[in-house]
Order: C-alpha cells, then structure tokens, then sequence
C-alpha cells in the first residue's frame, strides 16, 4: 500500500496545488455559511427560542444568511436578527490588516436589508453608543450570537453583552478567535475569562480562524 502511495505523488501535488489556487474567501465564508446553517437546524430541533444579534455586520451577506436558514428550519419563528456595526471600519489601528481602509462598509447597503426581511434590525454606531440603544438594551433572551468584529478591543463590550443573555442550548459563533492584534492580544482571551464558569461546549471551527460554542447550562 505505501509503495502504491508513494507511486502517486503527482496526485499530492495535484490536491495541493487545487488547495492553493482556492480563495480564501471562498472556503472561509463556504465553511462559515454550513456551520450558521448547522446551528440554527439544531436550534430548531431543540426548540431554542430567542433572539439573535450580528456584532460587525460589513456588507451584510451573513447576517441574511442567517434570517434565510432561521425562516427555512422554523416557520414560526419570533426571532429578531440585530446587526450592529459602526459602518466606519476600527476605532484603533491596532492590528496591521484589520483597520478602518480595509473595512469601511455601507451604512445605507444594509440599511436595505431591513426592507427585505421584517425582523431585521440594523443599528449603526460603535459598540459603545449601539449597545445603548433603547431597543438592544431591551433584548433578554439570546439564541444566536455572532461576533464578527476582529478586534480584542472591538470584541470587549459585545462579550460582555451577551455573557447573561444566552440562554440554555445557544450559539456563540466568533471569527477571528486567535488572531493577534499588535499588543499580542486575542478574542480567545476575552472569551476564556468571561466564560470561564459557564458551559461552554465546542462544536466546530470554520474558516481560517473561526470557531462555534454552545451554551449548555
């Protein structure tokens, strides 16, 4: 069997090469896409109700996936979808890629999606003046959350948010967990110390440095 495999190099190139020439757009947001959809098939099974909240929204595109797959599994879903971003790219220049040129989005883009879907709620302003939001404020229950905001720093205040609004049997989906901003510091970090005492289950990585937890109890 090893002299057979050893005959097929070629073969190992050829995956290799398929592999490279892949985006990385495509696979990160290929694998980002199945694992929303996974959450929210089992959110349905269990029967999870609550609402859900997007923490750096950009163009949009995974905050609707998410209306899309809640509406496909539960028919009768009450869900509210919250999406918050300052629409302006980062409050610092802390980390070399994830700065305000490279992520400056339209604020009147995703307005739109809000006329699209009836339950869609998007709240421009950094996380600081948005988490104030009377209607925000006002959110107990929370099945679904997605912190896509790349930052330690931009990460503090959306995990502090959500630490006593998940309920038993929600997502915690977090991009960019272990990536290192300037000061050496990482989303992990804030979610290790916050969480701690919680119970946490990891269910799947996705991307290039995304992962998946579930609030157990």
């Amino acid at each position: 069997m090893l002299s057979l495999i050893s005959k097929l190099t070629y073969l190992h190139n050829i995956f290799s090469k398929l592999i490279i020439s892949l985006p990385v757009f495509f696979t990160h947001n290929f694998s980002k896409y199945m694992n929303i959809k996974n959450a929210f098939y089992n959110l349905s099974l269990d029967q999870i109700t609550g609402d859900c909240i997007e923490f750096g929204v950009f163009t949009g595109s995974s905050f609707k996936h998410a209306i899309r797959v809640d509406a496909k599994f539960n028919k009768k879903s009450k869900s509210l979808f919250y999406g918050l971003d300052s629409f302006e790219g980062f409050p610092d220049d802390s980390h070399p890629y994830f700065n305000q040129e490279n992520f400056k989005s339209s604020y009147e883009r995703a307005k739109k999606i809000e006329k699209k879907f009836s339950n869609a709620r998007i709240i421009k302003g950094f996380f600081s003046d948005s988490l104030n939001n009377s209607e925000v404020k006002d959110i107990k229950k929370i099945k679904f959350a997605y912190i896509d905001c790349d930052l330690y720093t931009s990460a503090i205040e959306p995990i502090k948010f959500l630490e006593n609004r998940l309920v038993i049997g929600s997502y915690l989906m977090i991009d960019d967990f272990v990536n290192i901003d300037r000061h050496g510091r990482s989303i992990s970090e804030l979610f290790y110390s916050t969480f701690n005492e919680k119970k946490m289950v990891f269910v799947s990585s996705f991307g290039v440095s995304g992962v998946i937890y579930r609030y157990v109890g």
